[in-house]
C-alpha cells in the first residue's frame, strides 16, 4: 500500500449517522474497532458508532475535533482530540490510529501533525496520548521505556511506541490494565464486601444508584469527582485539577444514557457528618453484553484506612449479576505507582490484561 494519495480531512459531525454523511463517522468508527480488536484479539474494548456519536455531542465541557484519512473512499485513518473547556485550558488529549495495512508509511504521524497544529493554532501547548498493549511482551530492561516515576514499564518496539517518540511525546506514566472474571471471584468478593464492612464499623454507611445521582447528593458527588482528577496518581502528567459540578455530572449521565449505556455507582456516607467519603463507578454497553468496566474509584483522605475502597469496589461487583446478567468481565485501569489500589484488586482476582503508555508533550 502507499500512502501518496491519501487525503486528511477534517470530519464535521453529521446531524444523523442515517444521513448519507455520517457514512464516514461509521466507517471512522469501525476502524477504532478494528484496529482494538487486531491488539487484544477480541471485541470486549469495542463500542457501537451510536456510542461514539453521542460522546461526540457537543457541550460545555469538552470540544472534540476528528480528522480521517481517505484512500479513495476508504477511511484508513482516524484522529481525535479533544478540548477541554472549563479546565486545564493549555492542554488536550488526542487519539491516532491508521489501518494495520497502512502502517509504516508515515501516516500515523502525517494524522498527528495535523492534530498539532490545530492544538497549536487555539493556544494548547501540552498534548497527552494514551496507548494501549496486551500483557505478555517482554520486560528485558533493553525491551522497554520505564517513565520517570520508575514504576511500570512499556514496550519499546512497538507502532505505538515509535509514533509517539517520532513526534516529540515522552512517556509520563504507565498504568495497568486489569479484568476480573465474575463468576471465579464474586465468592471470594462477598467475604471481602463483610471483612471490609465491619472494619468500616458504624461510621459508615453504603449508598447507591443507577444511571443518576440523586438531587440531593449531586454536588456531593459532584466534589468526589472534582477530587479524583488529582487525588490519584499522575506520575509525570501536567494536569490541573478539572471543574465539577451538578450539571456536569447531569451531562455525562445523560450523555451515557443516549448511547444505551448504563452506570452503576455506590458511595460511602460518613454518618456523622452527612457528607460522602468516597465512591465507585461501573458503566456497561448492553452492546458488549459479557463486559463492565470499572471507572473510578475515591476515598477522600480523610476517610482512609478503614477499607471503605474495598467495602465500595466488592459491594458494587456484587449488584452486577442482578443488574447485568450477562456480564462476564470487569476491566479496570489503575496507575503503575498507585500500589494500594492495584492491591486491592490483586485481593479482589483481577489479574493483568494490559498496559496503557500514558504520553505527554510540552512545548518549551
Amino acid at each position: 500500500m502507499t500512502t501518496s494519495s491519501i487525503t486528511i480531512d477534517l470530519l464535521p459531525r453529521p446531524a444523523s449517522l442515517q444521513l448519507p454523511e455520517g457514512a464516514d463517522f461509521v466507517a471512522a468508527s469501525d476502524l477504532s474497532d478494528l484496529v482494538d480488536r487486531v491488539l487484544w484479539g477480541n471485541d470486549d474494548h469495542a463500542y457501537s458508532a451510536q456510542a461514539r456519536y453521542e460522546s461526540s455531542q457537543p457541550n460545555d465541557y469538552e470540544e472534540r475535533v476528528m480528522l480521517v484519512a481517505r484512500d479513495g473512499g476508504n477511511v484508513v485513518g482516524k484522529a481525535v482530540v479533544d478540548i477541554p473547556l472549563t479546565d486545564n485550558l493549555g492542554t488536550c488529549y488526542v487519539f491516532v490510529c491508521v489501518h494495520p495495512d497502512y502502517r509504516g508509511q508515515g501516516l500515523g504521524s502525517r494524522l498527528y501533525r495535523t492534530l498539532e497544529d490545530h492544538a497549536t493554532g487555539i493556544g494548547r501547548s501540552t498534548v497527552m496520548s494514551w496507548t494501549d498493549e496486551p500483557a505478555g511482551f517482554d520486560p528485558a530492561p533493553s525491551n522497554v521505556l520505564v517513565p520517570a516515576t520508575g514504576a511500570g514499564a512499556f514496550p519499546r518496539n512497538c507502532a505505538t511506541t515509535a509514533l509517539a517518540l517520532g513526534n516529540g511525546f515522552q512517556l509520563a506514566q504507565v498504568d495497568r490494565c486489569s479484568v476480573l472474571n465474575l463468576a471465579t471471584s464474586l465468592p471470594r468478593t462477598d467475604a471481602l464486601a463483610r471483612a471490609a464492612q465491619e472494619t468500616a464499623g458504624e461510621d459508615y454507611e453504603l449508598v447507591h444508584w443507577r444511571d443518576r445521582c440523586p438531587d440531593d447528593l449531586v454536588e456531593q458527588y459532584a466534589l468526589l469527582r472534582q477530587t479524583m482528577s488529582t487525588d490519584v496518581p499522575m506520575g509525570d502528567l501536567d494536569w490541573e485539577e478539572e471543574v465539577w459540578d451538578g450539571a456536569r455530572i447531569r451531562e455525562g449521565e445523560e450523555r451515557l444514557l443516549r448511547s444505551g449505556g448504563s452506570s452503576l455507582v455506590r458511595a460511602v456516607l460518613h454518618r456523622s457528618t452527612g457528607l460522602l467519603a468516597g465512591h465507585t463507578i461501573l458503566e456497561y454497553q448492553p452492546e458488549k453484553p459479557e463486559v463492565a468496566f470499572q471507572d473510578d474509584t475515591l476515598v477522600l483522605s480523610a476517610h482512609r484506612g478503614h477499607r471503605l475502597g474495598m467495602w465500595l469496589k466488592a459491594a458494587n461487583l456484587l449488584a452486577v449479576p442482578a443488574v447485568w446478567p450477562e456480564a462476564q468481565r470487569v476491566y479496570t485501569w489503575n496507575a503503575e505507582e498507585n500500589e494500594h489500589m492495584l492491591a486491592v484488586n490483586v485481593e479482589m482476582g483481577f489479574v493483568p490484561a494490559g498496559y496503557t503508555a500514558v504520553w505527554q508533550k510540552k512545548e518549551n
